[in-house]
């Protein structure tokens, strides 16, 4: 009995939200906040792939405003470095564009590659969100936990352990034959 095996372009998201490389990370955070997603890939005027930006990226690598320290006098928070520096820095941050801060090195799929690959990419690496790009390098879609996810939900669970097995079955051949 063979089971469907499901592959990028059967459950990616195809309408991708995109931003251009110069991108301010104020606008980034205006999108993040005002949808329901993980990561934006950073694209050309060709739509081909030049990074993404993910949340975390925002929140842990030099995105991170300067925030002044307090000191308590007589039961007052004043600054203690002064709310000119705090706004500047602030200010620089905010304009910080996308190209300056995208993960260049992004681990993409095709939309050929099956469900197995791409969830095994996606533990491995630690991956909320996997970009689906063409022969081109151009975006063709996306692909998120929650897309795998309503896979699973909306297949027998029957049919996904017999796909799953079959696809371990497949790549063991195909390793042994290179081998040889």
């Amino acid at each position: 009995m063979t089971s469907k095996v499901y592959k990028a372009k059967d459950f990616m998201s195809k309408y991708v939200l995109s931003v251009p490389a110069d991108c301010t990370v104020q606008e980034l955070i205006h999108l993040f906040v005002s949808h329901p997603i993980d990561a934006i890939p950073v694209t050309d005027g060709d739509n081909k792939l030049l990074g993404i930006v993910s949340e975390g990226d925002l929140l842990y690598k030099k995105v991170r405003p300067y925030v002044p320290q307090y000191v308590d006098v007589l039961g007052a928070s004043l600054y203690y470095c002064g709310y000119g520096r705090y706004e500047k820095s602030f200010r620089k941050l905010l304009a910080t564009r996308a190209d300056e801060i995208m993960t260049k090195d992004v681990r993409c799929v095709t939309p050929e590659t099956d469900m197995d690959t791409i969830t095994s990419l996606m533990i491995d690496e630690h991956l909320k969100t996997v970009p689906v790009v063409d022969k081109n390098n151009r975006l063709a879609g996306i692909v998120t936990r929650h897309d795998i996810l309503g896979v699973i939900a909306a297949t027998d669970a029957r049919d996904l352990i017999d796909g799953v097995g079959e696809s371990v079955k497949n790549a063991m051949d195909s390793k042994a034959n290179k081998e040889k």
